[in-house]
């Protein structure tokens, strides 16, 4: 078709075609007969056939001119497109087309090259591929079919030519023929993840067909010419669930459904890890918006991740994103325990203890520890919460298996490996165990403190040994801890804090205690506190008028009065105070000022306590808040600790700290919903209020309204106004109200205690400084014990008290705590006097154990079985008020 030679056909179709021409350019139409006429039009615009945009260098076309002239013009040239560059075809056109239409053609077919050149450029990445044109075919009148152009196709097919990977390849590595299948396999291998084929249409879209999937990939050609910059930031990923070892992660596509993005890059990293690099997770590649999912799996139980992520488009990569929230994976039950151990092995008991093993996000709640005689039948011997136990149900001269597993709120671990122990019929006291390597775990050794000698040392748990150099694996653990617990510094909504010259913090026990012995130096300084301290007070009182009592002698007491140390006498009691009574009258007398009848304190919903909303601003209640003051002045100057848990507000208010609406909800959650309501909606027609409280005199017991500001009574609430409304209101509530009690609570507190000396500390060391630590550790106690008569540390009888203490019930062990020393809180730094456990020789061991509080002393008999003293100490601890035995 479009040879050179002229016939009468070609003549014919030239006609049509110049007349069709002339007719779509809204040229004027010529008239058949007369040929002069069409002549004069020799000038008219240029028609130029598809033979033009077909591959020829120069087409030349003729238009209507008398037979005597012959005028040609030669049609704009253009290049090859990149289907006619790959095949080398060109055609002649079979119909004369319109300028438009041309153009039209001509902008496809620049498209589907700029298509098919970003799919070898960036899919395939100049990977040698095959292309493949479809030629549609349209019915002809005769009946047959008629090919459109070759050069503009409906659809190109492109992929991998894998023989021509396979020739060069074997040119490469020299593979000799007879492997060519080995080779098509690595091939198949090697570029599997690249699309399994690509299409363009004939309007420049790209079809990505992705290896097993059966929807395709879109792009546009459109967007991909006008494609100018690199992505922009995408959204930060989001999490769409966890599991114990997998976090699913999902992200929102930048592309804006032109296809364009062709990878997504997604990273993740541990949180708060010092060491943790971010990782990469995903590569995505030609992900479509219903496949931006992933799952990052083979992950710790209870561990925390955050991602971030970036994309690609053939102009570059976006920026990184912002990173998203802390994704955590769920708990698990513990890990499996290491084998048991024995520390100590008698003819009549064997000492057993475990590691406690990961928790893997759940606190393990308990141990269950099952032992038998090798050739018997498993049976429990302890549970509990405990790492170790002493059993005494063995016979010398036989041999023992135990085995232990651990439980939380998540389920229970396999038991361990089972540890055996022969037990001897006598003691042998050359006979050694090996079991160092069990020893040496840095969380076995406990950092101390030395009032007497002021300065830190470390003692074993197990062993009981002290020493006071840190040990070298006590050192490592505590960097562990360090990292782990910046692992977990989501949870406080940061990041470990930094101190000055952005170095790490300081230990925070370590720096309370630094501030706590300065506290307690400028508070010597202040008050000139007397060197001798002989001089006593006598506190004399009922134990059932504790209250009144109390206040009528300290309502005449100045400051003088009360830098004197107290000596407390309780009448009808034979106890003579050498600091147990003191104790004992510290901690009473302050659960008395919450009794609801005194209205002085009252506990919130958390139990912590607020100042009475009931009370009076009468002269004599105004002289029990005073009283209350200074009973809290005068503990801390002794350094006596009491029950007076205060909420958050009433520390700000102690401090002089700013209260917020958000404190609000700790004392009066009704209120803090109330007032959030109001901020977040319009009260216009809903709320019909003042600038106004509701209050009862004191006096005349009527109620009255209180402005909360200058002729509040008279300023209604308002949409405008209710940011307003809401500030005052809260503080009414947290502050005003009170005011007046507040103030002669501080009067009295600071009789002693200056405020400035307070507000070096935070509320969560006030309340350490005003009510010491409720967390009972048996290891603790230990360590600031000593040792009287025929027992030590390794005693049985002494091995059963620290077993029967880890596990009581914390009530429980306040309570027997408070029966050997007089307090139920442990001292912020040990004993002084030392824990004292004593060896009850001359008392029968069916006897209930004696206690000297004002010595922290107990003392035990001689009891033959654990069940005995179990049963003992709680008859003593359960009835046991006043201080007649001491």
């Amino acid at each position: 078709m479009g040879g050179a030679g002229s016939t009468a056909k070609e003549n014919s179709q030239e006609k049509v075609g110049r007349r069709k021409s002339l007719q779509d350019h809204k040229l004027e139409r010529p008239e058949i007969d007369s040929p002069s006429k069409l002549g004069r039009r020799a000038s008219a615009p240029e028609a130029r056939t598809p033979a033009s945009a077909a591959g020829g260098d120069e087409v030349l076309l003729s238009v209507i001119v008398p037979e005597e002239e012959e005028v040609s013009t030669p049609a704009r040239p253009r290049k090859k497109s990149m289907f006619e560059s790959v095949f080398g075809k060109s055609s002649s056109p079979s119909l004369y087309l319109s300028i438009e239409e041309l153009d039209d053609i001509e902008e496809r077919q620049r498209l589907r090259d700029q298509s098919i050149r970003y799919v070898l450029d960036y899919i395939y990445y100049g990977v040698p591929c095959k292309i493949k044109g479809i030629i549609s075919k349209s019915p002809t009148r005769g009946g047959g079919k008629e090919e459109s152009l070759p050069s503009d196709p409906d659809m190109t097919f492109i992929t991998i030519d894998m023989h021509e990977v396979a020739k060069n390849k074997r040119e490469v590595t020299g593979v000799i023929n007879a492997e060519a299948d080995i080779v098509a396999v690595d091939l198949n291998d090697e570029f599997g993840f690249y699309p399994e084929a690509c299409s363009v249409d004939k309007i420049g879209d790209i079809l990505v067909s992705i290896r097993g999937e059966k929807v395709q990939r879109r792009i546009l050609g459109s967007a991909l010419d006008n494609l100018r910059e690199a992505p922009t930031e995408p959204n930060r990923p989001y999490i769409v669930g966890t599991e114990v070892d997998k976090i699913t992660i999902g992200w929102e596509a930048t592309d804006e459904g032109t296809g364009l993005v062709d990878q997504y890059h997604i990273e993740y990293k541990e949180v708060g890890h010092n060491l943790s690099e971010w990782k990469v997770a995903v590569v995505k590649e030609w992900a479509r918006e219903d496949d931006l999912l992933h799952v990052l799996d083979h992950l710790m139980p209870c561990s925390s991740y955050i991602f971030r992520m970036k994309c690609r488009n053939k102009i570059g990569w976006s920026p990184i994103s912002k990173e998203s929230d802390v994704a955590t994976t769920d708990a698990a039950p513990p890990d499996t325990p290491n084998k048991i151990f024995a520390s100590k092995v008698n003819p009549d008991m064997v000492h057993l203890h475990w590691h406690a093993p990961r928790d893997n996000g759940a606190r393990i709640t308990c141990y269950v520890m099952r032992g038998k005689q090798v050739g018997g039948i498993w049976q429990e011997r302890y549970s509990g919460g405990a790492d170790s136990y002493v059993d005494a149900e063995v016979e010398g001269g036989n041999k023992y298996m135990y085995e232990v597993r651990a439980i939380n709120s998540c389920g229970k671990s396999n038991f361990s490996q089972a540890f055996t122990v022969s037990v001897p019929l006598v003691v042998d006291p050359n006979a050694k165990i090996d079991v160092s390597e069990e020893l040496r775990k840095g969380h076995l050794w406990l950092e101390c403190w030395d009032q007497r000698d002021e300065r830190n040392f470390w003692f074993h748990t197990i062993t009981g040994n002290r020493q006071l150099t840190p040990p070298p694996e006590w050192t490592e653990y505590k960097q562990n801890l360090k990292l782990e617990k910046a692992r977990n510094s989501h949870m406080r909504g940061g990041e470990e804090k930094k101190g000055e010259g952005g170095e790490e913090d300081v230990d925070p026990v370590v720096r309370f205690r630094m501030k706590r012995f300065k506290f307690f130096k400028d508070l010597r300084e202040w008050n000139r506190a007397p060197k001798d301290r002989t001089k006593l007070i006598d506190v004399k009182i009922r134990r059932s008028h504790l209250f009144t009592d109390s206040l009528n002698l300290f309502s005449h007491y100045g400051r003088t009065d009360l830098l004197r140390k107290p000596k407390i006498i309780f009448s009808g009691e034979d106890g003579i105070d050498s600091g147990g009574l003191t104790k004992d009258w510290f901690l009473a007398l302050s659960r008395s000022l919450s009794v609801d009848a005194q209205k002085i304190f009252k506990a919130a919903s958390n139990g912590h306590l607020e100042i009475h909303q009931g009370s009076e601003a009468t002269p004599q209640q105004l002289q029990k808040f005073k009283f209350a003051g200074t009973i809290l002045g005068k503990a801390l100057y002794e350094r006596q600790f009491l029950d007076m848990p205060f909420t958050k507000i009433m520390y700000k208010l102690v401090l002089g700290k700013d209260v917020g609406i958000d404190d609000l909800k700790e004392v009066d959650e009704t209120l803090h919903k109330s007032l959030c309501w109001m901020m977040e909606n319009d009260v216009t027609d809903v709320i019909y209020e003042t600038f106004s409280v509701t209050v009862i005199d004191p006096v005349t017991k009527k109620s009255e309204e209180m402005p909360l500001c200058e002729d509040g009574e008279n300023r209604d609430v308002t949409e405008a106004n209710k940011g307003e409304y809401v500030k005052l209101l809260g503080e009414w509530r947290t502050h005003f109200s009170v005011m007046q009690q507040l103030e002669s609570f501080k009067e009295g507190l600071n009789m002693l205690i200056p405020e400035h000396l307070l507000n070096q500390f935070t509320i969560q060391e006030l309340e350490l400084l005003f009510n010491g630590k409720k967390n009972i550790d048996s290891d603790e106690i230990r360590a600031y014990t000593i040792y009287q008569g025929k027992i030590d540390g390794g005693s049985k009888v002494v091995l059963w008290f620290w077993q029967l203490l880890r596990d009581m019930e914390v009530e429980d062990k306040m309570k027997l705590l408070k029966f050997v020393t007089g307090s139920d809180r442990v001292p912020l730094d040990g004993f002084h006097p030392p824990f004292n456990i004593t060896d009850g020789e001359d008392m029968t061991g069916d006897m209930l154990p004696r206690a000297h509080t004002c010595f922290n002393q107990i003392v035990l008999p001689r009891y033959k079985a654990y069940r005995i003293m179990k049963e003992k100490i709680k008859v003593a601890i359960e009835n046991t008020e006043g201080f007649d035995l001491s």
